[in-house]
């Protein structure tokens, strides 16, 4: 009999999702519950052992510290058990006993049917650390609380109490409780079970066949056949999507395919468009910030080159100007390409005199923002592999943010060493690259109010800038990460708002050159200062 209903069980189980819905949430329901009463069932038989014991541990201490009264003032054995003979008639309480400094029974209350306790390691540990203790004894009546609480005998010796109690009144609390919980799980899960099977058989069961119905109806070919749901729900909106799919199928069909195609060409023209808008996007801000002042000067200087003949002794500034203009030309057409960069021609190069070379040309721009650099560089100072336009280019970018991040007055130092000048406490960073050692670290220190970490975060996005909107374009730190990593190198920006910013510049070591080494050594003279 009870093979054959499994067997229809197991078939409703695999032909009827209704059922199968049933029984799945049923036993998720009851894993669920379980485990929850489990648990909270457990936790409650935890607190009722841990209140019972505090409760004999109180009782322990008080009934102690009246023993030890009554034995001060002299009282005889027979006067303190005729005291516990009182005391046990305490709810759970089966033993009593007051030990002597030896550890003999001197006074005991038993209750029926209880044998009288033995002393044992543990009373004598108590008694000899004057510590109390306690533990849970099994015996064939049940399990026992068992409590020793040592005390001051006259003499100075250490006596002790040991109280026993049964658990038996936890127990059956403690059984009273899980037979409560699990009958009022039973009954809900019952009339959940009822419930749940009516409702779906009703509202989820019956549509689904008659859908089950049309689907194998158009799976047939007989594209005329329709869904009778009067319903206003997800199951009847279904239906109607499902009668409307069969009355325009061929047509949705070769829709379909076309809208595919469609699809696929925006798709590419999408692709396509982003790339120009970046590109483009580029371009404008470069001609926007740049190419105005850029065409005054090339003219201004074309001008004046036509005035002031080569013997002039002024002439060689306004070769400066033009040789400057061609290589901000230059560094246009690098920020163009910014997103395809030139592969870098690395040489042994003594970093302090690009450094020097940078200061010098960013001099003037430094007096107008009363703004000193301080380069304090050791001598003898290494050779990195770098290509020197573009080192060069990497430090006009941190350099002129460290410029326009320092108010007047302010120092810009730049330095090199091994860690962070930056304290750590309260300081955020962000680091691009990666260097392998051995290596050189430049640092670039401004006063400046600093970045928040969430604006740390962004640094090295193109067109993010902190500065206003006609002071900056945003690339010149992606370029200049551009640049590091075509190094092999790595880029580091620490910032505590409010107290400035440290731009640490790791590049790796040339070999050793005796050529580079020597330049490094002769370019390295201590601490130079610019500005006013």
């Amino acid at each position: 009999m009870w093979r054959r209903w499994l067997a229809a069980v197991g078939r409703a189980l695999a032909r009827n999702l209704t059922t199968r819905l049933v029984i799945l949430l049923m036993l998720a329901l009851m894993v669920i519950t379980g485990v929850y009463d489990y648990t909270r069932l457990v936790r409650v038989r935890e607190s009722l052992v841990a209140q019972t014991q505090e409760d004999e541990r109180i009782f322990a201490e008080t009934l102690a510290l009246a023993v030890r009264q009554n034995v001060r003032r002299g009282r005889t054995t027979d006067e303190l058990s005729e005291l516990l003979e009182d005391i046990l008639a305490r709810p759970g309480l089966v033993a009593v006993v007051i030990y002597d400094p030896e550890g003999k029974a001197i006074a005991a209350r038993l209750a029926p049917g209880y044998p009288t306790p033995e002393p044992d390691d543990a009373l004598r540990q108590a008694q000899a650390r004057r510590e109390p203790a306690s533990g849970l004894l099994q015996t064939d009546a049940g399990q026992i609380l068992r409590y020793i609480q040592p005390f001051r005998w006259p003499g100075g010796r250490a006596a002790a109490i040991e109280v026993r109690q049964t658990l038996r009144e936890t127990e059956r609390e403690f059984r009273r409780a899980a037979r409560e919980s699990v009958l009022s799980r039973l009954v809900v899960l019952t009339l959940f079970v009822v419930s749940v099977v009516g409702l779906t058989r009703w509202h989820i069961g019956r549509p689904i066949r008659l859908l089950m119905a049309g689907a194998r109806a158009i799976g047939t070919g007989d594209l005329t056949s329709r869904i009778a749901v009067k319903r206003r729900d997800e199951i009847g909106q279904l239906a109607e999507e499902f009668n409307r799919m069969a009355e325009n199928l061929h047509a949705a069909h070769d829709e379909l395919l076309l809208q595919a195609e469609e699809r696929l060409r925006l798709e590419r023209e999408v692709h396509q468009a982003q790339k120009l808008a970046v590109v483009g996007m580029l371009a404008a801000k470069v001609a926007h910030e740049l190419g105005t002042p850029l065409n005054v000067i090339s003219g201004r200087s074309e001008v004046l080159q036509h005035v002031i003949t080569a013997a002039h002794p002024e002439r060689r500034h306004l070769d400066v100007i033009l040789k400057q203009v061609e290589r901000i030309d230059g560094i246009i057409r690098a920020l163009l390409d910014y997103t395809r960069p030139q592969r870098p021609g690395l040489r042994p190069l003594p970093i302090e005199s690009v450094i020097r070379r940078v200061t010098n040309l960013l001099l003037d721009h430094s007096r107008r923002r009363n703004v000193r650099f301080a380069v304090d560089l050791p001598a003898n100072l290494p050779s990195v592999m770098a290509d020197p336009d573009q080192l060069q280019q990497l430090f006009i970018n941190l350099l002129t943010n460290a410029l326009d991040a320092s108010p007047s007055g302010a120092e810009i130092r730049i330095t090199s060493g091994g860690e962070p000048f930056f304290p750590a406490e309260g300081r955020a960073g962000v680091t691009r690259g990666k260097v392998a050692d051995p290596s050189l670290a430049i640092h670039i220190l401004d006063l400046g109010k600093g970045l928040a970490s969430d604006q740390l975060d962004h640094v090295f996005e193109p067109f993010f800038s902190t500065k206003a909107r006609e002071q900056g374009t945003g690339l010149g730190l992606p370029i200049a990460e551009e640049i590091v990593r075509a190094h092999r190198g790595e880029i580091e920006m620490l910032s505590s708002f409010g107290h400035g910013t440290e731009a640490i510049v790791r590049l790796p070591l040339a070999p050793d050159d005796a050529g580079g080494q020597g330049e490094a050594a002769g370019s390295a003279s201590g601490e130079v200062t610019h500005g006013t």
